[in-house]
């Protein structure tokens, strides 16, 4: 399964956004959302990622450990952010996560 033609150009865009903060990202095939590894970036777990995103960067994220029932610990380095936005929304969301990189 593939993600419709109407949201590639949104996907390419947030996997760009993700890979130049520093975050290894898995690129979407059948979803809304990319995935992004972020220890190099960050030191704590899934939950405390996304709470810094959204309380000093202005990003919204979604912590997946709640996701991996049968392996809690995979989900706790990775963040789930859905791309099915707005370009003008997306293309905010990348200029405030380029304050990670100072």
């Amino acid at each position: 399964m593939s993600i419709s033609s109407a949201l590639q150009p949104t996907a390419r865009m947030s996997c760009q956004a993700w890979f130049f903060v520093r975050l290894d990202v898995a690129k979407p095939a059948g979803t809304y959302f990319v995935v992004g590894d972020f220890r190099r970036r960050f030191s704590g777990d899934d939950v405390a990622f996304t709470r810094h995103l959204v309380e000093d960067v202005g990003v919204a994220a979604i912590p997946p450990s709640f996701f991996y029932q049968k392996d809690p610990d995979e989900g706790r380095r990775l963040v789930r952010f859905a791309f099915c936005k707005k370009r003008e929304t997306l293309e905010a969301a990348a200029e405030r996560l380029a304050k990670l990189n100072g």
